[in-house]
Formats: structure tokens, C-alpha cells, sequence
């Protein structure tokens, strides 16, 4: 079977080394190479590579704490021209995401691409809804929107009467934010205001990994738009990782930024194409704060493709985190994947499910799961059977309660 990355090309490698040579500059990654006795010339195959150590989001807080106020991961001969600051549970303050001109070159030539993939020209108006702080999505859109020529208006998540207005008076055909919130527009629409949207792109939340949430957003928009998700993280900046195109059918990874690995979250061993582990990513292109062999803590499935848009592909976008992982009969369940599933449930609360693990003397292990909703509405055997499909193994109880509720930090109660 063949291993979740890429497939180990002349070209792979050749930017494989690009990047070894341009990371051990800094200490900080300096220090993982003489940990496992490399230099960069050394980095002749994907297997060599992957000898180094990866890295975790706390480990690019930590650098930054310790050198602030941008961290050590910044080139000498070239100029910050912007810093993002963005909320890390790992740091007092809020993250610093620095970024060069040609760091925001390079990410707003990828965004225009993938905007590009799902239609978006010069001719279009496009609305974009997201904040420019404390996350860069804001930034994101309209760096595409500008590279590609279209009319970029800026309005943040701002009154969604006002949102409306603007649609309709500008004739607005794509409209960028939140999922929650293009949600919120579209059901303050009255009938004909939003004739002209042809795209919703959507991203920053769980989207098409709740399964019916696209349907719904598309439905309130009048059934016959593009609807489509995206996939990025702060510690990119305002580059996006993987984007739909207008097939609707999996984030397409852009590989000339980024170079992916899935993992097994428990060895660190690459898993195979269509199993699910956690993505570990490297950057290929960034000149401030560049990571090598990120654990991003996400939960996907990459597989290979013949398409037009990029032949490495997220099918089922990110579907959980790897937090909370545990082994249940053998198996590895994320209850996050599982909370994700049941948002797309009716009867269903996705926010209040608690996992009880044990096992009988003697016997195997036993899994119980209980979540708020309404008891007397949920189909309990057809919710039973649909989190069998999600976790690979039949929960032994499942119990509705009416007014459930379970704090964060006992999701998971292991007794075993």
C-alpha cells in the first residue's frame, strides 16, 4: 500500500532540501538536525527527512515567548511588513504570526488559485465578511480577491441587515465568512436579495465535515450556488493548505507551499493513503516563522487524484483532532470526530457527549456514550448505527438525556 505523502518525486525532493538548507539557518531547527545527525545535503529521500524530529504548536509558542517579540524564526535580511496577532493556549499573549512582502506575495498567489478553482474572476464582487484580526482570514480574502482583480468589499462580520443591503446593491456574487455566519445572512434575506450569489466560500469553523451543513447553507442561499470550504492555520499566516474547487468534492493541498505527511498520532509512523491520522505539515515557501514537521493535532485522510486542480487531496477535509484519542477495542476513536458527526444529527447534542470506558473483569472493553437532545424525537438505533460508521466500533449503550451536560475535561471518562 502506498504511504500518506507525496509521492517521492526528482521535484519532491529537490524542494525537500530547499527547504532543509533554508530551516537549519535558524537555531532553533538547527539543533533537530544535529539531534539526528543531518545536514541538509543529506535530505536525499522522504524517509531521510523524515528522521527529524517534528514540532508542535507549544514548541513555536515557546520560541516566541522566549524571543520576543517575533520570535528567533525571522531572516536577518529581510523586513517584517506585517504581524498578525492571534489567540495560542500556549502563551500569555496573543501569538505573533510575522509575515515578509514576499510571505504575502506567495500566499496571496495561492489564495487567488484556489479562488480561481471555484470560478471567481475580475468580473466579480466579491463580499468578504471575516474579521482581519485576531485570525487572518480577513487578510486571506482579499489578498485573493485583489491578485485576481475582482471588487473586493470589506465589511467584517458586521449587522446582518447591513450585510443584505450591500449584496443586493452591489450585486455581490460570491460572499466569504464564517459558515455560522453566511447562515445568518442568508435567513435575513427577503426573497430576490440575494439573486446574485453565484459562490459562499466558507471557512474558520467545522463546516463540510458536518454532514448536511453545506446543503443547508446552499439551500438558504437558493439552491443553486457554489458552495465550498477551506482549510488553513494561524501559524501560516494567510496562506490557505487546501481549498475545494468548484466540484465540491475535497480540499485539494497546494504542495508547492506545503509538504504533507499523515501520521499514526500514537508512533509517528506515516499511515496509508485513505487511513486517518493527524497531518503534519512542513513549509516549503515562508521566509518568517517557517515550521518543520508541524503536528497540526487535525484528523484527515489524503489520497491521490487525476484532477486539474492538484493531485493530493484532503477527501474529507478535517474531521476531528487527535486530542482525546483513545484505543477502544483495539481502536483508535477521536470523540472529536465523533462531536462533529453528531452536529449534522437532529435530536442531537453535539456540544454535550461524554464517552465512559471500562472493562468488565474478564471482558473486553465496554463503551458507553450519553449526550444531551431530545429523547423522545432522536432515533436512538439509526444514531447507534451512524457513529458506528464514524468510529468503527458499536458503542455497547448510547442514551439520550434531555438537558445533558458534561464539562470540556470530562469528554472522555476512562475507567479502565
Amino acid at each position: 500500500m502506498v504511504q500518506a505523502t507525496l509521492n517521492e518525486t526528482d521535484d519532491v525532493i529537490d524542494r525537500l532540501q530547499n527547504a532543509a538548507e533554508y530551516l537549519s539557518q535558524f537555531e532553533f531547527y538547527r539543533e533537530r538536525f544535529e539531534e539526528v545527525g543531518l545536514e541538509p545535503e543529506d535530505v536525499d529521500s522522504i524517509e531521510t527527512f523524515r528522521q527529524l524530529p517534528t514540532m508542535t504548536p507549544e514548541d513555536l509558542a515557546n520560541d516566541y515567548s522566549e524571543n520576543p517579540p517575533l520570535g528567533s524564526l525571522i531572516p536577518e535580511q529581510w523586513d517584517v511588513i506585517r504581524t498578525n496577532l492571534t489567540p495560542n493556549p500556549y502563551m500569555d499573549t496573543r501569538m505573533p504570526v510575522p509575515q515578509t512582502s514576499q510571505d504575502i506575495e506567495i500566499n496571496n498567489t495561492v489564495n487567488s488559485k484556489a479562488y480561481r478553482n471555484i470560478g471567481v474572476t475580475a468580473d466579480d464582487v466579491l463580499l468578504n465578511t471575516a474579521n482581519f484580526t485576531p485570525y487572518p482570514f480577513g487578510w486571506a480574502i482579499g489578498g485573493a480577491a485583489e491578485q485576481i482583480g475582482a471588487r473586493h468589499i470589506p465589511t467584517g462580520p458586521g449587522d446582518t441587515t447591513e450585510q443584505v443591503e450591500v449584496i443586493e446593491h452591489h450585486g455581490v456574487t460570491t460572499i466569504c465568512g464564517f459558515p455560522s455566519f453566511m447562515l445568518k445572512i442568508a435567513n435575513e434575506a427577503e426573497d430576490g436579495q440575494l439573486d446574485s450569489v453565484e459562490r459562499v466560500i466558507c471557512s474558520g469553523e467545522p463546516f463540510t465535515a458536518i454532514d448536511g451543513y453545506r446543503e443547508q447553507v446552499r439551500g438558504a442561499f437558493g439552491n443553486d450556488v457554489t458552495v465550498v470550504d477551506g482549510y488553513g492555520l494561524s501559524e501560516f499566516g494567510t496562506g490557505h493548505v487546501a481549498f475545494e474547487t468548484r466540484e465540491e468534492d475535497g480540499m485539494h493541498l497546494f504542495t508547492e507551499k506545503v509538504f504533507p505527511e499523515v501520521i499514526d498520532p500514537e508512533t509517528g509512523e506515516l499511515v496509508e493513503r485513505g487511513e486517518k491520522g493527524e497531518l503534519v505539515l512542513t513549509t516549503l515557501q515562508e521566509e518568517a516563522a517557517p515550521v518543520l514537521r508541524l503536528r497540526t493535532g487535525d484528523l484527515t485522510i489524503l489520497e491521490e487524484r487525476d484532477s486539474e486542480y492538484g493531485e493530493y487531496v484532503l477527501p474529507e477535509g478535517v474531521f476531528g483532532r487527535v486530542d482525546n484519542m483513545r484505543k477502544i477495542k483495539g481502536v483508535k476513536v477521536y470523540p472529536l470526530e465523533l462531536q462533529m458527526h453528531l452536529a449534522g444529527v437532529p435530536h442531537a447534542d453535539p456540544e454535550n457527549v461524554q464517552l465512559r470506558i471500562n472493562r468488565p473483569e474478564g471482558q473486553t472493553d465496554r463503551l458507553e456514550i450519553t449526550m444531551g437532545g431530545d429523547p423522545d424525537e432522536a432515533d436512538v438505533e439509526r444514531i447507534t448505527d451512524g457513529i458506528a460508521d464514524v468510529i468503527n466500533i458499536t458503542p455497547d449503550d448510547v442514551q439520550i438525556e434531555a438537558g445533558f451536560e458534561v464539562a470540556d475535561d470530562e469528554v472522555v471518562a476512562d475507567e479502565r
